[in-house]
């Protein structure tokens, strides 16, 4: 068994990590803002789960702050720390950019600095993003596979504040891996969903809002069209492959897309949502380069509650997930089929509002 820091642990994904290298037996640091209070939140949903929890102990940090917010002493306690999940990052539309590279990238360099100073670290898995998967788009934006870029600012002009800091965090920290000679994994979700077998998403995701405002009756229109998708996934396949992948060393050094390459249109998916829970479903398609262009407007933006930075993540390619459906395979995963996933998600979500 191994002991483990956990970035990001109060996230949605990060407490389904939680709860899958709990249950694998592992020694867990949470790495928390307010341990108090949220390790109690923690503890208590991951006791509804049926989680052991002896083996979780929660360390104050903020990568916002100075040494990522981690005292002397605390990181005596992590000693025996060999592996780092991160799973953090600041996200919202219309982030100020000095705030989201604080802590999605100047951040994270720190903590990862730092734990090598502190720590005999083994091994690294980053949590970044399905768009980074896709070469066309980095080459678009004018960035090597090193990630060095002679103009930063355009691509967070580009591409809009929260995805332009995941990408310098993703190469920033691909590179550091390099040079420090530490072992590196990186994972690339789709856009996370809610759990295969209950339904649960968190809130604060973009999929809940979406679903919040199709039972409203409010999401009459969407952005779909011309082949554009929005790639997604179930939280809990993430998680179960997240906790899997530090045990197979051939995923040293890898990058591994997780995303069901069969979704459908969004247009579809919320019709498949609607369909489960007896509401009416969205009726129109907006195009996205229609909407781009309307977007333009802030009247427009305000209307609809839509920024132009969601528009980047339809996409019309697929995606190459062929690597990790094969060490998925290994592992005994497999991801469920879209049409429960979604079921259960919109019912979960229909009963909380």
């Amino acid at each position: 068994m191994k002991t483990i820091l956990v970035t990001g642990a109060s996230g949605f994904i990060g407490r389904f990590l939680l709860k899958e290298l709990l249950k694998k037996g592992h020694k867990v640091f949470a790495l928390l803002r307010q341990p108090e209070q949220q390790l109690v939140t923690l503890k208590t949903w991951l006791n509804q789960q049926q989680v052991d929890t002896s083996q979780l102990q929660a360390i104050c940090g903020d990568l916002s702050q100075a040494n990522a917010g981690i005292s002397a002493s605390d990181w005596q306690v992590m000693e025996q720390v060999t592996v780092i999940y991160h799973t953090a990052a600041l996200f919202a539309w219309n982030l100020d950019v000095n705030t989201a590279r604080q802590i999605n990238v100047t951040g994270v360099l720190t903590l990862l600095t730092l734990a090598q100073q502190h720590l005999q670290i083994e091994r690294v898995v980053q949590v970044s993003g399905y768009m980074l998967s896709i070469e066309q788009n980095i080459r678009q934006l004018g960035i090597s596979h090193e990630g060095k870029h002679n103009d930063w600012v355009q691509v967070y002009r580009q591409v809009g504040v929260y995805e332009a800091s995941k990408i310098e965090a993703h190469f920033a920290i691909k590179r550091w891996a390099k040079e420090e000679n530490i072992p590196l994994t990186v994972i690339h979700p789709a856009t996370v969903i809610g759990d295969s077998q209950t339904g649960e998403l968190a809130s604060n995701q973009g999929f809940y809002q979406s679903l919040v405002d199709l039972f409203a009756g409010k999401l009459i229109a969407v952005p779909a069209g011309q082949g554009y998708r929005l790639p997604l996934v179930s939280v809990d396949y993430v998680a179960e492959f997240l906790a899997h992948v530090i045990d197979y060393k051939q995923s040293i050094g890898q990058e591994y897309v997780l995303a069901d390459n069969k979704t459908p249109d969004l247009k579809t998916v919320l019709t498949m949502c609607a369909r489960s829970v007896n509401v009416v479903p969205p009726r129109f398609v907006v195009p996205i380069p229609v909407l781009r262009i309307l977007l333009k407007s802030s009247w427009v933006a305000q209307k609809t509650g839509l920024s132009t930075e969601i528009l980047h993540f339809f996409r019309q390619e697929s995606l190459n997930v062929d690597t990790a459906n094969q060490l998925a395979m290994t592992m005994g995963l497999s991801q469920v089929n879209l049409t429960q996933i979604l079921g259960k998600t919109a019912q979960y979500v229909q009963q909380r509002v």
